[in-house]
């Protein structure tokens, strides 16, 4: 299936072309470029140390669970003694 490739015509584009642009002054963009870098690196540094505790609380749920099956197995053999 093709998809159909939109072409705008040429009163679109004549009046897009009207719209006048609104850029950001230099110093802004800097200013707002520095606050999301420390953001992202702010955000690093916490998804790393939340790293470990992706596999700590399963392991543990694990470890609590493997306990659990132990003592029930010691418990049914006890029965059958």
């Amino acid at each position: 299936m093709r998809m159909a490739i939109w072409e705008p015509d040429d009163a679109v584009a004549e009046a897009l072309s009207a719209l006048r642009v609104h850029d950001a002054p230099p110093e802004r963009v800097e200013r707002i470029r520095a606050r999301y870098r420390s953001e992202l690196e702010r955000e690093s540094r916490a998804s790393r140390l939340a790293g470990w505790r992706e596999w700590l609380e399963p392991a543990f749920a694990f470890g609590l669970g493997a306990l659990y099956l132990a003592e029930a197995v010691v418990r049914a053999l006890a029965v059958y003694r």
